[in-house]
């Protein structure tokens, strides 16, 4: 666990970008949008970057990264048109943009001490949640980052204490409006967390004043989201904020049976879970537990689970020890489930979070870590029908973001 928190506490905004073209060529001088995606190797501070034209480029052959295009370690984060990137030998995350000239340039460094949640509001800006994880401090800072001015235009202490010796913990944010939804699980400040698993915990603040409102609760499933991710709470397009949660040994929880994961719904201008809606991921059709969830645009998410019955390893979606997981597309409103056909038995996500799924034209495309390879995935969203693309090699142990990004003018 103390390799985990070391790692994860230094990693939270770094990025990547590569291409999958066959030669050395430097495409980033063409004019127009660019697609990056993060190369991930064995060795932590030996990962890549580098840009594509093409999503075609995704669907054949090998990626190979190692030695190409631009070394960046870390972990690698897509947010409000910008890349971030911070790793375990330089203080602060710098932001990676593309130029009027379509050319991938670094903006000023942004110093935040640690950075546990992140989210974009309604005007493009980035919604960062820091956070004391000894619990050293419960005073946690809630931060507004504008990527044009690159620079820090708001920032508001809060303290995430709930009761003696326990404070709340920030898995992910989201903008609505004027209301900002913090999902958080309730712990205590020993190593061995004590996490408070009765209930699903959401802390609510205005925007863009980061003013506390209110911290809200529903005892009809247990703790949102997951450590590091920020998988546990979406917006759709209709404004309403979805949460998830997993009850998963999986997800790094003390999974209990008397309750079920499940997915809740706060309706865009409320500041309160829907009592008139709940999908209970475990009693349905699929019989698992929703582990992270990603936005499909419309009002679509897709999410990863694992069958109840396969949640048998600790942390086992944020390391590549378990290959039990499986993939659905939900239509919340409706709660129709669409499993994901083609695609084998995978692993988890290894922390890469929120943006290692990219959606455009209908369609998803995600790496999926087996037993047996990487490889490049493209999912219709309509159907469910995942087609296998290229392969990672080359010392590639997953491709850990695939964005798009447009210049900056």
């Amino acid at each position: 666990m103390k390799t985990i928190k070391n790692l994860l506490a230094l990693t939270l905004m770094s990025v990547a970008f590569f291409s999958c073209s066959s030669d050395n060529s430097d495409d980033n001088t063409t004019e127009g949008s660019k697609y990056v995606l993060g190369y991930q190797t064995a060795t932590w501070n030996s990962n890549y970057m580098w840009s594509f034209d093409s999503l075609d480029q995704l669907m054949t052959g090998t990626i190979d990264m190692t030695g190409k295009g631009i070394e960046q370690g870390g972990s690698y984060i897509p947010l409000a048109n910008t890349m971030f990137a911070c790793d375990t030998e330089v203080e602060g995350a710098a932001p990676f943009y593309l130029n009027a000239a379509s050319q991938l340039v670094a903006g000023n460094r942004v110093f935040i001490e640690s950075q546990f949640a992140y989210g974009v509001t309604d005007d493009d800006k980035l919604l960062i949640v820091g956070a004391s994880w000894e619990g050293s401090s419960t005073d946690n800072e809630l931060i507004i980052y504008d990527p044009v001015k690159q620079a820090i235009t708001g920032r508001k202490f809060n303290n995430f204490a709930t009761t003696t010796g326990r404070f709340d913990f920030p898995t992910g944010v989201t903008v609505v409006g004027d209301k900002v939804f913090v999902s958080v699980f309730d712990r205590d400040a020993s190593d061995n967390w004590a996490i408070d698993q009765k209930q699903a915990y959401i802390r609510v603040y205005d925007y863009p004043s980061l003013n506390f409102v209110k911290r809200i609760a529903d005892t009809r499933t247990t703790a949102v989201g997951m450590y590091y991710t920020n998988t546990g709470i979406i917006r759709t397009d209709s404004g309403n904020v979805y949460t998830f949660s997993s009850n998963a040994m999986a997800a790094g929880y003390v999974a209990i049976e008397d309750e079920h994961s499940g997915i809740l719904r706060i309706n865009k201008g409320q500041t309160d879970f829907d009592a008139n809606y709940f999908l209970d991921i475990q009693a349905s059709t699929l019989n698992g537990k929703v582990i992270a969830a990603y936005p499909l645009g419309g009002e679509k998410a897709y999410i990863v689970y694992l069958p109840t019955a396969d949640d048998t390893v600790d942390w086992g979606f944020l390391n590549h020890s378990s290959y039990k997981f499986k993939s659905a597309i939900i239509d919340l409103p409706s709660k129709t489930i669409t499993p994901v056909t083609g695609l084998p038995l995978h692993a988890g996500d290894s922390y890469f979070g929120v943006g290692s799924l990219f959606v455009e034209d209908g369609n998803a495309y995600k790496a999926f870590v087996t037993n047996d390879e990487v490889r490049v995935y493209k999912i219709n969203i309509a159907t469910g029908v995942a087609t296998a693309g290229a392969k990672v090699t080359g010392g590639g142990t997953d491709i850990s973001a695939i964005t798009k990004l447009t210049p900056r003018q």
